[in-house]
């Protein structure tokens, strides 16, 4: 399984470059990074462009990571507005047998447990389904499994579809059975799935993740 980032998003109303936005002194993307690499290395991170790639990669270094533990995916469909662009040129780039972890660049606080509840669920259905969380309310697109053998199904949806768009996408996949949801569950923390999109919800998000950090200290010493 891949471990992809996705990090190509305007980020608007954060003011910009959210990647690289500073969460307990440290890049956003730094966070999710090192929850992805505990689980497979290299760690795929999707971009628009060049100059994206650049400002990510030379970030990352100065936080000591690894040239080689990083590999960059930049969009084929720049036309494509929003997290679908990224995803499909991942898939893109992998063999049919493959799935991709997808995780958005805002979401420091995933846990380890669920990733690996993701991994679980994807090898028991044999890659054959898309996986994402939904409750009553909507579909958590992210963190997901996204597997490589439906990359056709996904071009054949871009093709067809007057509208573009993740959720159409979905609806698209469920009418065809190739998408599995994971219904809410007490056991599976709702912190897995905040997305970051202001710098009001940035500073909310650092008094709980400064505490988990102060907490993991403590229980490491």
């Amino acid at each position: 399984m891949k471990p992809l980032i996705l990090a190509g998003g305007k980020g608007t109303r954060i003011g910009g470059k959210k990647a690289i936005k500073l969460l307990c002194k440290k890049p956003l993307i730094y966070w999710v990074f090192q929850r992805l690499k505990n689980l497979s290395s290299p760690v795929f991170i999707s971009v628009k462009n060049e100059t994206q790639e650049k400002e990510i990669k030379e970030i990352l270094i100065k936080e000591k990571i690894k040239s080689e533990e990083i590999i960059f995916i930049k969009d084929f469909y720049s036309e494509i507005e929003g997290p679908l662009s990224g995803i499909i040129s991942a898939l893109k780039t992998f063999s049919e047998e493959e799935s991709l972890l997808v995780v958005a660049v805002d979401q420091p606080l995933i846990e380890i447990s669920f990733l690996n509840y993701l991994n679980t669920l994807s090898y028991i259905f044999c890659n054959k389904f898309l996986i994402v969380s939904k409750d009553e309310e909507r579909i958590k697109p992210f963190p997901g499994i996204y597997p490589c053998s439906l990359r056709r199904e996904i071009e054949t949806f871009l093709l067809t579809s007057p509208k573009k768009s993740l959720f159409r996408l979905f609806q698209y996949l469920y009418n065809n059975q190739n998408i599995l949801f994971i219904e809410k569950n007490d056991k599976i923390d709702e912190e897995n799935f905040i997305n970051i999109n202001t710098l009001k919800e940035l500073k909310k998000v650092e008094k709980c993740f400064f505490q988990k950090l102060k907490t993991h200290k403590i229980q490491k010493s």
